[in-house]
């Protein structure tokens, strides 16, 4: 019985990582993070509207990533998403951005 309330404590457990955005930079405000649910908290610093995706290791159907919608300058978003240990790419992936320097990296243990 206590090992499944433990259990189920686990996975009820979401790591929080805040995110900042402005031209030409994408911060999370953590570089590692716990295998699990990840709720990236994102906010736009800067004059022009940017947008997160989350891009993760292939796995046997691929690639998997999630986006935002757009966010506006000064607004926020969150993304939610079940990260598995690996090695992710975060990503602004408004036309021209990630050549820019919005990217980042998040790995997950």
């Amino acid at each position: 019985m206590i090992g499944a309330v433990l259990a189920a404590a686990a996975a009820a457990v979401v790591t929080p990582v805040g995110v900042s955005e402005r031209e030409w930079h994408l911060t999370p405000y953590a570089s590692v993070v716990r295998h699990g649910t990840v709720r990236f908290a994102v906010h736009n610093f800067g004059e022009d509207a940017h947008d997160l995706q989350i891009t993760g290791p292939p796995g046997p159907r691929g690639y998997r990533s999630a986006v935002t919608p757009d966010i506006a300058p000064g607004a926020n978003a969150t993304l939610t998403v079940r990260l598995r240990p690996g090695v992710y790419r975060l990503l602004c992936v408004k036309p021209g951005h990630v050549a820019k320097g919005m990217r980042a990296t998040l790995r997950v243990r």
